[in-house]
């Protein structure tokens, strides 16, 4: 049944005393994002699955809000947790979906168990200063599509990058110029909530999971881990950003081995 309030989720939930993971996409992605996961994760937990405003499902639906924020969209997605009556959930994000996951986190941390970040976007580079305060000028210029396809060039430059850039490209189609100028207009506090969540107390047991080729984000995530002791850090070989996708079966081992060591304590 649809419920035109909250965000469009779907659920797979065939452990009725099992543990929650709620998986939160990236930019221009959606549920489908996941499909690699969804069967093998399924089997171990209950999981959420959703569509971020302005993707996939939810640009079906009419939207007027004006402008995103993080904390914004973190409140969207514990609307949807309330709803299934979840007081426990693991946050699993990919990408930007992983700052949403730790905004989250420090909204109620009382409600998370854990986090695993894919790809985790943690601190920004220079470069990537550069490029998020050029980039409302830049995606006028050349299109909000162009841009974007730009981008993730630049995050995902390799041959064997090819179908996690080929995926996020076709998902991100979804989105129109109007969710497309929302979501990049977001990259302009972007260092700053950045620098705050880097800094914030890291409690809850975390992994993150990067690719050893994750040229833009490797650096400061192998920092994240050295200053929180609650964080694991594990990075797979010849893989790029979107690890969940690239490296998928990697992932989910990484994933379930973590959590059941986690939760069979």
């Amino acid at each position: 049944m649809a419920h035109p309030d909250l965000l469009h989720f779907e659920t797979h939930a065939s452990h009725p005393h099992g543990r929650w993971l709620v998986l939160i996409h990236g930019a221009g992605g959606s549920t489908v994002t996941w499909k690699r996961q969804v069967p093998v994760l399924s089997e171990h937990f209950n999981l959420v699955l959703l569509d971020l405003p302005g993707h996939g499902r939810m640009a079906e639906r009419t939207n007027t809000e004006a402008a995103y924020t993080f904390e914004g969209i973190g409140q969207r997605i514990w609307e949807v947790v309330d709803h299934l009556g979840l007081q426990k959930v693991t946050l699993v994000g990919v990408s930007l979906g992983t700052v949403i996951a730790l905004t989250m986190r420090a909204e109620r941390p009382h409600q998370v168990e854990a986090l695993v970040n894919g790809g985790a976007i943690l601190r920004l580079s220079t470069r990537l200063k550069v490029l998020a305060r050029s980039s409302l000028l830049l995606a006028k210029v050349i299109g909000y599509p162009a841009f974007y396809k730009l981008s993730a060039a630049i995050m995902m430059p390799r041959r064997n990058h090819d179908a996690s850039r080929k995926v996020f490209i076709r998902e991100s189609r979804h989105l129109s110029t109007a969710e497309f100028r929302k979501w990049t207009a977001m990259y302009r506090g972007l260092d700053r909530t950045l620098t705050q969540l880097f800094a914030a107390p890291s409690n809850a047991p975390h992994l993150v999971v990067m690719g050893a080729q994750d040229h833009l984000f490797l650096d400061q995530a192998q920092r994240y881990a050295q200053s929180h002791p609650s964080v694991q850090l594990a990075v797979i070989p010849r893989c790029g950003h979107v690890v969940t996708i690239e490296r998928a079966d990697h992932f989910n081992a990484l994933c379930i081995d973590f959590l059941n060591t986690l939760f069979d304590r």
